[in-house]
């Protein structure tokens, strides 16, 4: 595909997978607990579902974990583990079983060559794709898109609403997004090799409500978030259309290891969880532990009592 093709001539890579962790933190989220059997042959095995640093991740992993549970097995969660880099690693040495993913960016992370574009040639390609050991459960409906949003009145000042317009403001334009989003794909690197989109700089942020301060007060002009974020609605923000489709479709997926994926017990839990789960649904959650302070875990139990899982 020609995205692919042009970001490739960029000499992009995507770092091995998860042969290192991210470094440079002083306390490592994994340490604490050994980790468990992968096998999880039957309801004596514990079952540990990991989640990354970010609210979505871990309402999603509480709901596995509790899924599971219903349907009697062991299940515990190890939320806000880090990055992919980290969780990923954290799958294959058995430090967790299950964790709550992403198509389209899961993809672009093992495969940084695949031209998968569609929901349908992601489903096709992910499995093949993914490491020995590991597995994809059901691809939900739901769906948590990575966006570009300028304030409405940038947009209105300057006429934009499109990726595509971007290289014709970017060079005094800073953007605000997660640390991670310097070196993928669809970040840095793509806004130039798909859009031609030189930003004057990049300011990292790991707090979505800062992020959003700092693009209301001018600090920042372009912001990345996920389009499940109420911030987006909240403030008014205009998304920018992407033409090239760099960003992929971002279905909700459980990455398992192969054992676990292939537990009747757990196909029995997760399946349903994924066949009801809308992208409403993730809106709200998100909503009511970043605006309402509520605890993921209580909002995961009160999602699956309303659908009838637990």
């Amino acid at each position: 595909m020609t995205i692919k093709r042009s970001l490739a001539a960029l000499g992009l890579t995507i770092t091995t997978l998860v042969l290192a962790a991210c470094g440079g933190g002083s306390a490592d989220p994994l340490a604490s607990s050994a980790p468990p059997s992968a096998s999880a042959g039957g309801t004596n095995t514990p079952i540990v579902v990991g989640s990354a640093d970010f609210t979505e991740s871990q309402v999603l992993g509480e709901i596995y974990a509790q899924a599971l549970t219903a349907k009697g097995l062991q299940a515990s969660t190890k939320p806000n583990i880090g990055s992919r880099e980290v969780y990923l690693k954290a799958l294959q040495d058995s430090s967790i079983q299950i964790v709550p993913e992403y198509t389209g960016n899961l993809l672009l992370y093992v495969d940084q060559n695949a031209t998968a574009t569609t929901q349908e040639e992601l489903a096709d390609a992910l499995p093949s794709a993914l490491p020995s050991g590991l597995k994809i459960g059901e691809i939900s409906a739901a769906a948590d898109q990575d966006v570009y949003v300028v304030t409405k009145e940038f947009s209105a000042q300057n006429n934009l609403t499109s990726l595509a317009d971007l290289k014709n403001f970017s060079q005094d334009m800073v953007l605000g997004g997660p640390s991670t989003l310097e070196t993928r794909a669809y970040g840095v690197p793509g806004l130039k090799g798909v859009y031609g989109a030189t930003l004057k700089q990049f300011k990292p942020y790991e707090s979505s409500a800062v992020r959003a301060k700092d693009l209301n007060d001018g600090k920042i002009q372009l912001g990345e978030f996920f389009t499940t974020e109420s911030v987006i609605a909240d403030n008014g923000y205009v998304a920018l259309a992407d033409p090239q489709s760099m960003i992929l479709p971002q279905n909700v997926v459980p990455l398992m290891q192969g054992a676990v994926a292939d537990n009747a017990q757990v196909k029995a839990a997760l399946d349903p969880v994924q066949a009801a789960l809308t992208t409403d649904d993730l809106t709200a959650l998100n909503k009511q532990v970043d605006v309402d302070k509520m605890d993921p875990n209580q909002v995961a139990a009160s999602w699956l009592k309303s659908k009838g899982l637990a």
